[in-house]
């Protein structure tokens, strides 16, 4: 049963993606993945309590300013790897050296 909890709270937390800035509605969440809203709620409050997800002033649900950070850290990674990636294919010789 926790198995099937964890994978509609995974559901829940990327539906948000949907809306980022303005958020979206407990109903629309619940509408569009099938689940009744008051699961969808238990689920906001776990996200809520976890700090990945904020009620905004209008009544929505977005991503909190955490989870948006580790977005942003991801995507410094991801980038301070694949500028070493190309300058180790530049030193070795081995990369594409078509640098847009």
């Amino acid at each position: 049963m926790a198995d099937v909890k964890n994978i509609r709270i995974l559901k829940v937390f990327k539906a948000l993606e949907a809306h980022p800035i303005i958020g979206i509605s407990n109903k629309e969440i619940a509408d569009g993945l099938g689940i009744p809203a008051y699961k969808v709620s238990r689920d906001l409050d776990d996200l809520i309590s976890e700090g990945l997800v904020v009620k905004l002033d209008n009544g929505n649900f977005a991503y909190s300013i955490k989870t948006l950070q580790i977005a942003e850290r991801f995507r410094r990674q991801q980038e301070r790897l694949a500028e070493r990636l190309k300058e180790i294919e530049y030193r070795t010789g081995t990369g594409d050296f078509n640098f847009k």
